[in-house]
């Protein structure tokens, strides 16, 4: 005796189940690998980020420095932040670059504007991660008696 319709599948669901549990494994491990992909780039974009920010503390230090009459040296300095995020702190530097003319002030004191180049570098959590920004600033001084 045979049964119906029953003798043609000789285990025809058992293969077309591991044919679609291969598919679904396969569109899992490549969503998982694009998951991943895109975290890798979003924790690599909040380290720039970070050294972006860090740098741009730095830069603003030295200017408020420069503002205040602060002495110029061509080495860098440290900028101290408390960020844990940072592999070491940012640190600037500043450069004397060229008067650009004088004029007596209000008080008939004769000043002169100087131009002053301000590097500063910030680092991310990675040893590999640094950002590194410019900028010019003009600041007016009293001539110096020569």
């Amino acid at each position: 005796m045979q049964a119906l319709g029953g003798s043609q599948q000789r285990g025809m669901a058992l293969v077309l189940s591991l044919i679609f549990l291969a598919i679904i494994t396969i569109l899992s491990l490549s969503s998982m690998q694009g998951a991943i992909t895109q975290d890798r780039m979003a924790a690599n974009q909040r380290d720039y980020t970070v050294a972006f920010q860090a740098a741009e503390a730095a830069l603003r230090s030295a200017e408020n420095q420069l503002q205040n009459g602060m002495a110029v040296s061509n080495g860098w300095r440290t900028h101290q932040l408390n960020i844990d995020e940072l592999s070491r702190s940012p640190r600037y530097r500043v450069q004397p670059m060229a008067a650009l003319g004088s004029r007596p002030n209000n008080a008939g004191v004769e000043l002169v504007e100087m131009l002053y180049r301000i590097e500063a570098q910030g680092f991310g959590l990675g040893e590999d991660t640094s950002v590194t920004l410019e900028a010019l600033y003009v600041r007016q001084q009293p001539v110096e008696a020569q």
